[in-house]
This record gives C-alpha cells, structure tokens and sequence, in this order.
C-alpha cells in the first residue's frame, strides 16, 4: 500500500465525521439567542452577558496550551505488542489489560498520530456533552462561565483536526468551517421555535446531548486506527530504534529484544523520538507570521462574536423588534456564512496566494459592512435585517478559513497543528476580550453602541489586511 493511501484510509467517512463533529461545535454556539433570556432568569446585564465569552477564551487558552502535551501522551503506544491498546502506554494500564506482561513489556515507547488524532477526538466527544448538562442544570450565572469554559477547552481538541483536513487532497478547509456555521445555523431556528412555544431554553442544551452521543459513536466508527496504520506506526518506530527483527515472533513482522534488565518490573522506558515533534508551540511562537496572522485572527474573533452575539440583543431592546421572530437575523448570519465557508471550500483549492489574500480582502471591504450595517441600524424590518445580517455573513465566511490557509501556505509544517490551535485560541481571546468592551460600553450607552463598534472592527481589520504580503514569503523553515 502507498503512503498516501495509507495516511489516508477511510478518508471519506473520516471527514463526514469530522464535519458532524463541526456541526455540533457550532450547535452550541447558536445557543447565543438565549443571552437575553440570561438576563431575565440570572440578573445579568449587558457587561456579565459579554463575560460568557470569556470563559470561552480561558477555556480555549487552556486547551491549546495543554494540547501538544496531552496529545503527545494519547499519541505513546509500545511497539513490542502485536495489536493497540487505547491507553496510553503507561505500565500500571497495560498490567491490567496485558497477559503476562513481564514477558513482553518494550524497551522503548513509539508514538502513533493515528492513535493520538483518535483519543484526542474521543476526548474531546466525552467532554463536549458536560457543557450541554451543565447548561441544562444550571442554577447561576457561575454555572454558566464554567460550561462555556468547557466547552472551548473540549473544542481545543477537536479544532486540532484542522490540521488532518488541509493535509487531505482535497484540503476542505472551508467545507469544514461551513458545517460548523450549518450548525450555528440551525440552532437559533430551533431556538426560536422553543421560545415561541414557551418550552425553557434548557430544554434546548438537554436535548442536544442525543447529537453528542451520534458524535461520539461516529469518532469511533470512523477514526479509530486500522490495522495498516498500526503496522506502519509500529513499524516506524522499530526503525528509529533500529531494532532487530525476530524471525520467531508470530503473527508480527518485527519484535523488540529486551534486555534482562528491561524485563522487571522497574525497568527503565526510553520514548522512541524519531516521529515526536519537537516543541513545536515554542517554535510557532518564535516566528513573526504567527503573531501577524494571530493580530488579524484576534480582530475577526471579536468582530463576528460581537455581530452574531449582540445582534438579537439590540434588535429588542432599540428597535422592538417581535422575541418571536427576531432570532432569524441570527440564522441569517449564520447561513450567509455557511454558504460562504463551503463555497470558498470548494473552489479556493484552485486560487493563488495572490488571489486567496485579494479576496479575503474584498470580504473585510469597508463599503459592504458599513451600508448592510446602515440597512440594519435604520430599516425597521425583520426580513431585511436578516438578509443584511446574511449579507455580513457571507462576507466574513471566508475570512477565517482563507487565513488558516495562508498561514500554513507560509509556515513550516512541523508547525501546522499548534499553528492553527493558537489562531483558533486566539480568535477565541478576540471573541472574549472585543464583546466584553462593548458590553461595558453598553452598560454605560447602552446598546445603541452596536453598529458603531462592528464598523470599527471591520475597518480594523481592512487596513490590518493590507500589511500582509500579496505573493507567496519565503517560507520560514524551521531549525535543525
């Protein structure tokens, strides 16, 4: 079998269950509608709403500083054994799950990235359904902070298989990203209907724990490793050991010889390197196109937090708009933007660096936000609102998706998957720290402030846009 076979086996199940994963992901975030409903049952104002975001962003910051560390330790798996085991390779599990382990403990620990992509993404399905039950039993507004921590630091694991996507042939980036906005999507239009029927918003959070259940069974249909992947990563890691083969190991192709010494129980375990990335956040972090771009994914953060979770909020409380109907204009943004995102996914694969980075400009262009923001502020009418809030959207869709591509297309690979947990973490702080402005400065001029805040943040990003390179850097290599 190739190796582009191989690195990609059950391609087309894995990616539709990656895009179902993105789905709930965004499932999750359409519960903003509710923000106003916050307020009545918990006491809130409009700065305490906005500091929902951030538990999002401790929750992310968190992930993504753990993430190498933790998926590097899912990723350990010992090369001697004939067949995987789940665990990690720790002594005191594979005691409880290996026969006769002291005839067959390994003298090295390799490391698997099929194994680590398949615990992360199985993590991040156990985690994710405890910020549906918490916000389905919540009781106060601290309950609430701790689920939407929750819930980002489930989605640090999740978001890493960006990394997965681009590497595909067919890099659907942007497909991905879209099914996370089908879902942001979706909610609100059930949202919407529950408010209308009077059931409580609670309903809603218990309810979706049927979808995290169908992700979780999906995770482990579709990416749990196959054979061919274990002989590979078996494989790769008895060659980095240079470890003999052994012509009387059956049903194996290579056994590891141990020592006497190796074989008691405290023997001494040395981590097989050769596949184990080095610290690749430190590297990331060493190089200037990561904080360029990370700058301009902080402003796009807080810029479409602050559009799709204010908008309900100042349709009610500045124009009067009907609680019945008004959660359409979030639905609007939201498709607008999946629309966007898969279309972009489907044809960008074909654009240049030069045309990728003029049209993610065009997107930030100054003159579509301002007039369909203007069209908002002063049309009283929840038809058009909504399909100006669809206008705004399909302009942002491509702004994120386009930026992670660019990113990569200019860093090392080494540096793919911490690069794009960092750009996600940090459009996670923009998300948290620009929203939280402007709930204190609504506090203080009330919501009034909306328009003016999502214009400046579109122009912010416009003229940022127009420092990054328009044909293809040097790439930056990563050292020896």
């Amino acid at each position: 079998m190739s190796t582009p076979s191989l690195e990609f086996e059950n391609l087309t199940r894995r990616l539709l269950t990656t895009y179902f994963i993105y789905f709930v992901c965004g499932w999750g975030d359409g519960g903003y509608i509710f923000l106003s409903a916050f307020e009545k049952d918990f006491g809130l104002n409009y700065m305490t709403c906005s500091l929902l975001f951030t538990g999002s962003t401790v929750g992310s910051v968190v992930g993504t500083i753990l993430l190498e560390r933790i998926v590097n330790f899912l990723g350990q798996f010992y090369p001697s054994l004939d067949q995987y085991t789940y665990l990690p390779a720790v002594p005191f599990f594979d005691r409880l799950f290996v026969k006769n382990v002291s005839a067959v403990l390994p003298c090295a620990v390799g490391y698997s990235l099929a194994k680590a992509r398949f615990s992360s993404l199985v993590l991040g399905c156990l985690l994710h359904p405890l910020f549906f039950i918490v916000m389905g039993t919540a009781r106060n507004y601290a309950a609430l902070l701790l689920a939407y921590a929750i819930a980002a630091f489930a989605r640090s694991f999740w978001t890493g298989e960006n990394f997965y996507v681009v590497s595909t042939p067919k890099k659907p980036l942007g497909v991905l990203l879209g099914c996370w906005c089908i879902g942001s999507f979706s909610a609100p239009l059930v949202c919407q209907t529950l408010i209308a029927e009077g059931i409580p918003w609670k309903h809603f959070y218990l309810g979706s724990l049927v979808i995290s259940a169908i992700a979780l069974s999906l995770t482990i249909f579709s990416f749990r490793p196959t054979r061919n992947e274990f002989l590979a990563d078996r494989k790769a890691a008895l060659n980095a050991k240079q470890i003999t083969p052994n012509a009387h190991s059956p049903a194996t192709d290579t056994m590891v010889q141990p020592s006497h010494e190796e074989k008691v129980r405290g023997f001494s375990t040395h981590r097989v390197d050769a596949q184990s990335p080095p610290n690749t956040l430190l590297l990331a972090l060493s190089m200037p196109y990561q904080w360029a771009f990370s700058l301009f994914a902080f402003i796009y953060g807080g810029s479409e937090t602050t559009f799709q979770g204010f908008i309900v909020t100042y349709l009610l409380t500045n124009r009067g708009s009907s609680p019945d109907t008004v959660g359409y204009v979030s639905s609007g943004f939201w498709g607008g933007m999946a629309v966007a995102r898969i279309l972009w996914g489907y044809y960008c694969t074909g654009l240049t660096f030069t045309q990728r980075k003029h049209i993610i400009h065009a997107c930030t262009s100054v003159r579509v936000s301002f007039l369909m923001t203007i069209l908002i502020w002063f049309v009283n009418s929840t038809i058009e609102n909504a399909l100006s809030s669809a206008v705004v959207g399909l302009m942002y869709g491509p702004i994120f998706p386009g930026t992670l591509g660019l990113c990569n297309d200019v860093l090392p690979r080494d540096v793919h998957l911490v690069s794009m947990a960092i750009l996600t973490a940090v459009a996670s702080v923009g998300s948290a720290v620009l929203p939280f402005v402007t709930g204190i400065i609504s506090n203080k001029d009330g919501m009034r402030v909306f328009c003016y805040v999502t214009v400046s943040q579109t122009v912010a990003m416009f003229v940022l846009w127009l420092f990054f390179p328009s044909s293809t850097p040097a790439r930056v290599s990563s050292p020896a």
